[in-house]
């Protein structure tokens, strides 16, 4: 090899070098180091049956989910059983990777510091694991995660950051109403001092005294009483609360007794709304309170 050649290798090989050396800076490690240690054994024996309770602290609030039998509960109130279910098996496939950073100074652009962290803390086979899950990490469903009082950093192999980062508003049951819609014989909607009903026939639905109905109506009426979901709950001074009543709906059995009553407020977006079987204020959106309450002239067939 000529002098040359030697040279322009060793050139070669001296920039290779720095950018390696770059690298390694910006991302806080070699990214080559298993997670050894407590965090080695952060997760396990978590799996969906084992988990007890689920602690998440972010933004100043913390929310509390409860293991109570088959159900869980969020604060205290019935959660949203899809979400917490997505969470608990999210947990069990969870994993510690790669070792990410040494040192503190790298923290804070981890969104590992105490401030800007999810505080998760979980029970599970009757072990407490307490983690601080930051940002994002380099590839996509993985998440930087520390123990509180160690400064290694990992890579958490999961995409646990997108299940935990909610209020506690996104872990509650949304469900507002849920009844077999079968043994509904009579509806009642009462809107501006006027009221209707509209009774099951053997093969329809007529108003009460007579009259057709239009079916797209009564079944949507009947689809949102199957199962309404609102969009959220009703927040300290939240200013649709200032909105007067609008419409009553009222789902009756064969007997004549109410199987659920729904009160709306007005407005033209999200309303307030009431099930008069809890003592909840939801948030609907005006689509579906139009379906829940729609005006006489909406439930009669075009003319």
């Amino acid at each position: 090899m000529s002098e040359r050649a030697l040279k322009q290798l060793v050139g070669a090989l001296a920039i290779v070098v720095a950018i390696s050396l770059v690298v390694y800076a910006f991302s806080g490690g070699s990214g080559s180091i298993g997670a050894s240690g407590a965090i080695a054994g952060v997760f396990e024996g978590v799996t969906p049956t084992t988990l007890e309770s689920i602690e998440i602290g972010q933004s100043g609030s913390t929310v509390t989910l409860v293991r109570s039998g088959d159900t869980w509960t969020a604060n205290g109130f019935a959660a949203d059983a899809p979400v917490v279910s997505r969470l608990l098996d999210e947990l069990a496939v969870s994993t510690v990777g790669d070792l990410a950073a040494t040192n503190p100074a790298n923290h804070a652009r981890m969104g590992v510091v105490p401030d800007s962290a999810i505080d998760l803390t979980f029970t599970a086979a009757g072990r407490e694991r307490r983690l601080l899950v930051g940002k994002s990490g380099r590839r996509f469903g993985t998440a930087y995660v520390r123990l509180p009082d160690e400064n290694d950093v990992y890579l958490l192999e999961s995409d646990l950051r997108g299940q935990i980062a909610r209020d506690l508003d996104g872990w509650r049951d949304r469900t507002m109403v849920a009844i077999d819609t079968a043994a509904v014989a009579r509806l009642e909607v009462v809107r501006a001092g006027l009221t209707y009903s509209l009774e099951r026939g053997d093969s329809s639905w007529t108003f009460a005294g007579g009259g057709e109905t239009r079916a797209s109506a009564v079944n949507g009426m009947l689809a949102e009483l199957s199962r309404l979901v609102a969009t959220g709950f009703f927040a300290e001074g939240d200013s649709i609360a200032q909105l007067p009543l609008a419409a009553t709906t009222r789902a009756y059995d064969e007997a004549g007794a109410v199987l659920v009553e729904i009160t709306i407020g007005g407005g033209d977006g999200d309303r307030w709304a009431r099930n008069g079987q809890d003592d909840y204020v939801y948030r609907v959106s005006s689509f579906r309170a139009g379906r829940v309450a729609p005006s006489r002239e909406d439930a009669a067939p075009p003319s």
